[in-house]
């Protein structure tokens, strides 16, 4: 399912549960509006649930397993313990919101220099291709240049995203993906914002603070901050304080854990981590701009590299035959 899906999804279940909708009769409307199929399936996997007497998280976890996220199970999850579902919901369809802003941003960003890659390998080739004779091949020259291109793309997106989901298991491969210009800042936002979001409504269901921890790790689809989380609840269990176990655990940011410190001192751990959910979002999508400000610049910078050396092998390819004439 779709970023722009979800987020529907979850802002309409948000909204009927906070009319006092029951679920079930929730579910029955929003069936009832002829949605998509992965939505129309994830409704249904819901209701199945809910009817066999299975509580919501453990619905979606049987029934919809293929269709969600550790972020999701977690939110729900602590939602349907505390009875604040609507928050959770509310959680979810704001991330999600925010997750599609900045995939179309960045999708954006890349269009034209991809427009301009592509120029550039076809433009040096038209002269020839007009006056080609028996002997040239400008046209399959264009052809190999453009697939050559395109596996160059493919293979990147694909290298990328098998990475991704391996960083979010091993702790050695995320915290090499955070090193990564620009992106790898937004994967660390991001990463600390779906903490902060699971363990805030954690926290409002009154969960233990281990297994607050627990939960909130398993939703950052993050190696190294699941290892820290991990590390981070055995302490606790051992009669460690929050503050002390997330700095002894590594890998959650110093500031972070110094105004988790504070908020712990003064009871109010939940505000804290409400306001850390809001402003690594923003934080995320900061970096989301700024990527899409430089990458293009950087992509600019190396397609008109690219075009100069195409001219100058196509104009010396010209005079070059001329001289030989002359000589």
């Amino acid at each position: 399912m779709k970023h722009r899906d979800k987020a529907s999804l979850y802002q309409e279940l948000a909204k009927l549960t906070e009319a006092d909708f029951h679920l079930d009769r929730s579910l029955t409307l929003l069936l009832g509006q002829s949605p998509k199929a992965e939505k129309r399936a994830f409704l249904e996997g819901m209701k199945r649930g809910l009817e066999a007497g299975q509580g919501i998280a453990e619905s979606i976890t049987k029934n919809n397993a293929a269709l969600v996220g550790g972020l999701e199970l977690s939110l729900i999850e602590a939602g349907e313990r505390s009875g604040k579902m609507a928050g959770a919901f509310n959680h979810l369809a704001r991330y999600f919101s925010a997750m599609d802003a900045a995939a179309r941003q960045a999708r954006s960003a890349l269009i034209y220099p991809l427009v301009l890659v592509h120029l550039a390998i076809l433009l040096p080739e038209l002269p020839a291709f007009i006056a080609a004779q028996d002997k040239d091949h400008p046209g399959i020259r264009m052809i190999i240049g453009l697939l050559g291109l395109w596996m160059v793309i493919i293979g990147g997106m694909a290298t990328w995203r098998g990475l991704s989901r391996r960083a979010t298991e091993s702790a050695g491969v995320d915290c090499w993906l955070n090193r990564v210009p620009f992106m790898g800042s937004a994967r660390k936002h991001w990463a600390l914002a779906r903490f902060t979001q699971v363990a805030h409504a954690c926290l409002l269901a009154a969960l233990s603070m281990s297994e607050t921890v627990r939960i909130a790790g398993r939703a950052t689809q993050s190696g190294l901050l699941k290892k820290a989380s991990e590390e981070t609840a055995v302490q606790i269990e051992a009669g460690g304080t929050l503050s002390s176990a997330l700095a002894d655990a590594g890998g959650f940011p110093p500031e972070f854990v110094h105004a988790v410190a504070t908020a712990e001192e003064a009871g109010k751990l939940d505000e804290e981590m409400a306001r850390w959910a809001a402003a690594e979002t923003m934080l995320a999508n900061g970096a989301i701009e700024s990527a899409s400000l430089w990458l293009p610049k950087i992509g600019y910078a190396a397609v008109a590299l690219f075009t100069a050396y195409r001219i100058i092998t196509m104009m010396q390819g010209i005079y070059g035959g001329m001289l030989r004439q002359i000589e």
